[in-house]
């Protein structure tokens, strides 16, 4: 990197981030399987917490994320075939 390029110019990557968040989510994963062995009462709290919060931000990822993307690709790619 040439240190006369100003930071904010620099492109930034977010890798750091998902690796730390992910760590972070499978820690606390294993933390609260851990706890469904000792206590079988937290089992219920897993499935509320499995069906309420992340299915449907699975959903939302694949609906809104990938494939929502993937639309706007191919409409980008039709209007360059469009234009030539």
């Amino acid at each position: 990197m040439d240190p006369r390029v100003p930071r904010s110019s620099r492109p930034q990557s977010n890798a750091g981030t998902a690796i730390a968040l992910f760590g972070l989510l499978l820690i606390s994963g294993a933390i609260l399987g851990l706890m469904s062995l000792v206590l079988p009462q937290v089992a219920g709290v897993l499935l509320v917490i499995l069906l309420v919060f992340v299915l449907p931000m699975a959903l939302h990822y694949l609906a809104w994320g990938w494939w929502m993307s993937q639309m706007k690709d191919s409409e980008e790619e039709r209007d360059e075939r469009i234009e030539d």
